[in-house]
C-alpha cells in the first residue's frame, strides 16, 4: 500500500518565475517603511495640535499627554527598526563573497 504525498504539484520557490515572485510581494518593505514614517509623522502632528488645545483650554491635560506619549512611543519604535535595519545592512556589507 502506497501513500501519496500531498502538495507535490506545487511550484517550488526555486523554479517559480521571477515576475511571479515579485508580484507576491505585497506590500514591499520600502512601502511598509514609508507607511510607518507617515504614521509617526501623523502622530506627531496630532500631538502638536493636542498641545495647542491644552494650552487654549480646549482639551484636558491627560488627553494631550496621551497623544504626546503615543507620538513618542511610535518614534522610539521607528528608531529601533531603523537601528535593526542598519545593523543588518552593515552585517551584509561585511560578508565576504
Amino acid at each position: 500500500m502506497t501513500i501519496g504525498i500531498n502538495g507535490m504539484n506545487r511550484i517550488s520557490l526555486n523554479t517559480e518565475p521571477l515576475p511571479d515572485k515579485i508580484s507576491r510581494r505585497n506590500p514591499e518593505f520600502a512601502e511598509r517603511i514609508k507607511a510607518a514614517i507617515l504614521d509617526v509623522n501623523e502622530k506627531h502632528l496630532v500631538a502638536d495640535d493636542s498641545i495647542e488645545k491644552v494650552i487654549k483650554g480646549e482639551m484636558e491635560i491627560h488627553e494631550g499627554m496621551m497623544a504626546v506619549g503615543k507620538a513618542e512611543t511610535s518614534l522610539k519604535i521607528l528608531a529601533q527598526v531603523r537601528n535593526k535595519v542598519m545593523a543588518a545592512y552593515n552585517e551584509i556589507m561585511r560578508m565576504q563573497i
